[in-house]
């Protein structure tokens, strides 16, 4: 994305052109590019708790963005305590970015050297995620090149039943408006832990990304986190 707080359900678009990742379009083995039909939208139950992620788990999103064109892989690499918090630890490209147990987008590191932060962590989802639900965001947004206060706006406006290249799925949608002229509309598909489709714009610029496959990692054995902290050199 264009140099701004970062939007992620997502997560991501701060650093679009960095972390866009080619993908075959062959199905991997265990992905899910084609689920059966979802239930009417109106059946959604609010979604109660965060979802678990797992080591493994990996969505691949399409995107386009004006004559742009593309994809980009979000695969689960790592849990890991840091100060007695645990994260998910997220690789979209060369970033790894920082998520809480609760989904929240914490920042990113490169090569083990943190490169931005967010404080307190964003939250693109509350829980629990349900019709009518309003939250605000004040925070501080840090890089190598500047620090950022943050004040956000986000709502739960609809469920919807949404079909993008991976299925049909039941969503909640949520909105996020800012003090800029930044917006994003994002739907999150409980059967997928996450997003399936995201329409974003910055400024004048508008990017849509939808969910071509969905893999989802064994959740037979658990795994103990990891308790190194990475390197804060920027």
């Amino acid at each position: 994305m264009v140099r701004c707080v970062p939007s992620q359900p997502g997560i991501v678009w701060l650093a679009r052109v960095a972390i866009l990742v080619s993908v075959s379009g062959c199905t991997p083995p265990g992905a899910s590019p084609t689920l059966p039909p979802a239930a009417p939208a109106s059946a959604l139950a609010p979604i109660t708790s965060p979802p678990e992620w797992r080591p493994g788990d990996r969505w691949v999103y399409g995107w386009t963005s004006g004559s742009e064109t593309g994809t980009k892989t979000v695969e689960v690499v790592e849990i890991r305590e840091i100060n007695k918090v645990t994260f998910y630890l997220v690789r979209v490209g060369d970033l790894e970015h920082f998520y809480t147990r609760e989904l929240q987008w914490a920042g990113t590191m490169r090569e083990q050297k943190v490169e931005s932060r967010m404080s307190p962590p964003q939250p693109w989802f509350v829980w629990p995620l349900e019709g009518g639900r309003r939250w605000t965001h004040h925070a501080t947004y840090e890089d190598a090149n500047s620090k950022t206060e943050v004040a956000d706006r986000f709502s739960v406006v609809s469920t919807e039943l949404v079909e993008v290249p991976a299925g049909r799925f039941n969503a909640v949608k949520v909105v996020r408006e800012t003090d800029r002229r930044d917006v994003d509309e994002y739907w999150y598909a409980p059967e997928v832990r996450f997003y399936v489709k995201w329409v974003g714009r910055r400024g004048d610029a508008q990017f849509e990304e939808q969910l071509r496959e969905y893999r989802q990692a064994p959740r037979l054995i658990p795994g103990p986190p990891s308790s190194s902290p990475p390197s804060t050199t920027k």
